[in-house]
C-alpha cells in the first residue's frame, strides 16, 4: 500500500476510535505537534541592520507608522 493510502486509513481509525470529524481529528494532531515542537525553547530572532553605501529617505513614521516607542 503506498503512503499517501496508508495514512488516509491511520487517520480514518483514529476519527473513528475517537469519534471526531475529520477536521476536527486534524486539528487536535495539528495542536498535539504544535505543543510539542519546543517552540518555547527557539533562540529570540535576531534583528540585524545592514549597512549599504546609499542612504534612506524613509522616516521610522512612514515605515512603522508611528513616531517611535
Amino acid at each position: 500500500m503506498n503512503e499517501p493510502k496508508l495514512l488516509f486509513r491511520i487517520l480514518r481509525e483514529r476519527v473513528r476510535r475517537h469519534g471526531h470529524s475529520l477536521a476536527r481529528e486534524l486539528r487536535a494532531i495539528l495542536g498535539m505537534v504544535g505543543n510539542s515542537t519546543g517552540a518555547d525553547s527557539l533562540p529570540p530572532i535576531r534583528l540585524v541592520t545592514a549597512r549599504t553605501s546609499g542612504s534612506s529617505t524613509w522616516s521610522r513614521e512612514e515605515i512603522y507608522g508611528d513616531e517611535g516607542r
